[in-house]
């Protein structure tokens, strides 16, 4: 006669190949989504990388007078020379006071400038600066806050853009600025505006491989457990040897 069984059950020693392989595919889905998880955030990390204490370049290396400012050179150390175009002096208004904005032409031939932020002023009034110069400083890109000029006739301005600053001067000036890194004597520093943002979409693909390679892993322990219930559900037919 013939009687009905159980299936082994899932820690019987004949499903262990099954349950290692399972436990690798989990391993490596786990590994390489960490992986991928670790490419996503040094790619945004590097892109918001902090340059500021990296080493001083020449202007002419990062940036060109017409050429557009460069997102990843934000904060960058640069040594620029040239004449201070006194007259050409702005104040642009901040919170606790006035950034001394100066323009330092740094090509006479080509008649091209770089506004310079000397230091930061209570008053909108600084002292003057004239003849060469050259200094260290930290490149920002414009301002466009969108504020409005109440007084276009003045030396005040409610933010740094170089459409404001290019009528006060005759020539060209870099789509950017530069923060002195020592101010000018009677001024106090003033500090960066900008640091790199990371962009939205930087890295996307490595985080979204991340989360494939978890939900695969994820997915291969699942299709083994319902294996073994819809195995452990199935009875079995066995032989039984009767007298």
């Amino acid at each position: 006669m013939t009687s009905p069984g159980l299936r082994p059950a899932p820690w019987a020693l004949r499903w262990w190949p099954g349950h290692l392989v399972v436990l690798a595919l989990l391993g490596l889905g786990i590994w390489l989504g960490a992986w991928q998880l670790e490419t996503w955030s040094g790619k945004r990390q590097a892109e918001a990388l902090d340059l500021t204490r990296s080493d001083p370049v020449a202007l002419p290396s990062v940036l060109g007078p017409d050429e557009p400012f460069p997102a990843a050179s934000v904060g960058q150390p640069v040594t620029v020379a040239g004449e201070w175009l006194s007259d050409a002096t702005v104040y642009v208004e901040r919170g606790t006071g006035y950034w001394v904005v100066t323009p330092l032409l740094t090509d006479a031939r080509a008649g091209v400038a770089l506004p310079v932020v000397r230091g930061v002023a209570e008053e909108p009034t600084a002292p003057e600066v004239s003849g060469a110069a050259e200094l260290t400083g930290w490149l920002q890109p414009p301002e466009g806050t969108g504020a409005a000029d109440d007084d276009p006739d003045d030396d005040v301005l409610p933010q740094l853009r170089v459409a404001d600053l290019v009528q006060r001067v005759e020539g060209d000036l870099y789509g950017a600025y530069a923060v002195a890194a020592e101010p000018t004597p009677g001024l106090e520093a003033a500090t960066l505006a900008q640091l790199p943002e990371v962009g939205r979409f930087t890295g996307l693909r490595n985080f979204f491989y991340a989360l494939e390679w978890w939900v695969f892993g994820g997915f291969a322990v699942f299709v083994w457990v319902r294996y073994l219930m819809d195995e452990a559900r199935r009875p079995e037919r066995s032989v039984e040897s009767s007298a």
